[in-house]
């Protein structure tokens, strides 16, 4: 009798096997879920790679220290196949050059980048002279990260241009296929070159006064390209300095470039989407704002959070090309200390130090905003146009001639020498 199973096991029994049958399910649906969250992210990280690799800019090396130093500040992983990607990518470039001109008229006159997920040249139309931008992306595989990033800028400029022919974005110039040294399919587009970097145009300006009028009118130009890409249902996701530019000295009009990582943020009928709740991050790190490095759905208002980052370091840079860190968190390997540095109890001083006053407002605005409303554009023109003309209205500065310039110079040298 002491050995007979009592009548409370027998009924308990079914219940821990159901138990133990849950708890094995739960454990697999976090591993899928699990899984699932890695791939995106892993996709993501491509993307990036792939948006900056393609990009109609080159990247000088401060930069690219920057940029190594904020992936790493938010855990993103280096390439340990760089330097083998990197032959892979010169070799493509070499091949790529000796079947030039591509579609019988884009001859090559420089090369911009070259990478594993393909090249950029600087081109130019033997029939008309225009110069152009040649991005030719090579795809591993079907449906490769490459290939949409590549398809889908495509898509977005050509829908940009046919509802909106006036938008201050880059234009689709021309379109093909190529051959790589192995035969296969690669896709290509020609786009619209802007001659003059940003920094470039800034550092034309004679006086520190000319200087920061010219940049305060460039962040206004990018304002409107900013709004020209919401107006037509898509965020950018990837805004920085390298990523603007100017059309020509004669024609100085800021453009907006590199749209790889674009989103459209409507459903295609005006109505916003819903959010999703689990999103891989876009962008570059340095200039992305505090809410998308949480990886969180971004909206327009992550846009012009980018375009008030990019308006602190252009001012910085008028003030003194030389700085060595433009922004708070530059070089910064602390993620703790860059969530502080983007986050709204953050002193709005030590990011607009430089920055004209009206900055202050636009910044609160943007820290105390509902960010699934529409933003009010029309406050932020405003602000940036007061700066333009509290800018303007300030003293000429006389440019130093010769001989002051060598008094100003005597004394550090008389220095130096003791």
């Amino acid at each position: 009798m002491g050995n007979k199973p009592s009548a409370t096991a027998k009924t308990e029994a079914p219940g821990g096997a159901n138990s133990r049958s849950r708890k094995r399910s739960s454990a697999q649906e976090r591993q899928k879920i699990s899984a699932a969250r890695k791939t995106r992210h892993e996709t993501a990280h491509l993307k990036r790679k792939a948006v900056r690799e393609l990009s109609c800019a080159a990247t000088n090396r401060a930069t690219q220290r920057r940029l190594l130093a904020s992936d790493g500040a938010v855990g993103l992983d280096k390439d340990k196949a760089a330097e083998k990607e990197k032959q892979l990518g010169h070799e493509l470039a070499e091949h790529l050059k000796s079947i030039a001109p591509f579609n019988k008229r884009w001859h090559v006159t420089d090369t911009i980048s070259e990478g594993a997920y393909g090249v950029v040249f600087a081109v130019k139309d033997e029939k008309t002279g225009t110069s152009g931008v040649i991005k030719v992306a090579k795809a591993k595989d079907v449906g490769d990260a490459t290939n949409q990033t590549a398809e889908w800028e495509g898509y977005v400029l050509e829908r940009m241009f046919r509802q909106s022919p006036e938008a201050s974005v880059v234009r689709l110039l021309d379109k093909g296929m190529l051959a790589d040294q192995y035969g296969q399919g690669m896709e290509f587009m020609v786009l619209e070159k802007a001659e003059l970097r940003i920094r470039d145009y800034i550092d034309d300006g004679k006086t520190a006064k000319e200087k920061r009028l010219r940049t305060t009118k460039v962040m206004l130009q990018m304002l409107k390209s900013i709004i020209d890409l919401h107006t037509q249902g898509f965020l950018h996701r990837d805004l920085k300095p390298d990523n603007m530019g100017i059309m020509s000295n004669e024609s100085p009009i800021a453009l907006l470039f590199d749209l790889g990582m674009a989103r459209m943020y409507t459903d295609g009928e005006a109505h916003v989407r819903q959010p999703r709740t689990s999103v891989a991050f876009r962008g570059t790190p340095e200039w992305a704002s505090g809410h998308a490095q949480k990886c969180r759905e971004q909206t327009r208002y992550d846009d012009l959070v980018a375009w008030l980052y990019c308006a602190v370091e252009l001012y910085a840079y008028a003030e003194c090309p030389q700085t060595d860190q433009p922004l708070p968190w530059t070089y910064r390997g602390n993620p703790k200390a860059v969530r502080y540095l983007k986050s709204v109890f953050c002193p709005a001083r030590l990011l607009l130090r430089v920055c004209p006053q009206q900055f202050y407002s636009i910044n609160t605005y943007l820290c105390m905003t509902n960010r699934f409303k529409t933003p009010d554009y029309g406050f932020i023109v405003e602000k940036v146009r007061e700066a333009v003309d509290e800018i303007t209205k300030l003293p000429d500065e006389k440019e130093p001639t010769k001989n002051e310039a060598k008094r100003e110079a005597a004394p550090q040298k008389a220095k130096t020498k003791g």
